[in-house]
């Protein structure tokens, strides 16, 4: 090759090229890179250095004071409230609980059929709908007990008499006439149809 055709300038190929495009870029980020590294650290040790003298320029001190103080307050009233809260609530558990086991220990005596859930008396304002409840439950078996109770049994007795009575296979006129005092003593009249008793209609009846 002549001295001539050396100086002549051949073109980059296109493979050459990308080498060498991706070898600069690579290269100069990768210094990049590191260059950004120790300006990030030199700026960090810049900035705390420059802190005192920034903070000063603002002139925040005393705003920053008032929002510690208060902050410490308001966060030492939420502590206490949440002592006092839950001091409350456990005084009114265990005041529910002490009605609660009272009223059981009544119930195993009493036999309330008025149901005493510990969740029912929780509220004061459910307090009296039971203990209502409750005293009408009382009222109603000491009123059966009573007088008037025992006339219902009296009732229920005569019914069972009059019943058998009625199967005990005497003739009718003389078995209904039974049957009606029996009412009588527990003044019920019994209201008779008209012709019961006569022959004829006893035959049509056969």
């Amino acid at each position: 090759m002549s001295r001539a055709d050396s100086k002549i300038m051949r073109p980059i190929r296109n493979v050459e090229y990308d080498h060498w495009s991706y070898t600069i870029d690579d290269t100069y980020d990768s210094r990049k890179s590191s260059m950004k590294s120790e300006m990030i650290d030199e700026i960090d040790t810049i900035s705390e250095d420059n802190y005192p003298k920034f903070k000063s320029k603002l002139k925040l001190d005393d705003k920053m004071t008032k929002i510690n103080t208060l902050y410490r307050e308001y966060h030492d009233f939420i502590t206490n409230k949440n002592m006092i809260e839950q001091k409350k609530k456990n005084d009114l558990d265990r005041a529910v609980d002490e009605m609660h086991d009272t009223l059981i220990k009544w119930n195993k005596e009493r036999k309330w059929k008025t149901n005493v859930e510990r969740s029912l008396i929780s509220n004061p304002a459910d307090h009296d709908r039971m203990l209502k409840s409750l005293c009408r439950e009382e009222t109603e078996k000491q009123y059966y007990a009573g007088p008037k109770g025992k006339s219902l049994q009296l009732l229920e007795i005569s019914k069972k008499k009059a019943k058998h009575i009625l199967n005990s296979g005497l003739p009718l006129d003389i078995a209904v006439k039974s049957i009606g005092t029996e009412m009588a003593s527990q003044k019920i009249n019994l209201d008779l149809p008209k012709n019961m008793f006569n022959p004829a209609l006893a035959i049509e009846n056969k």
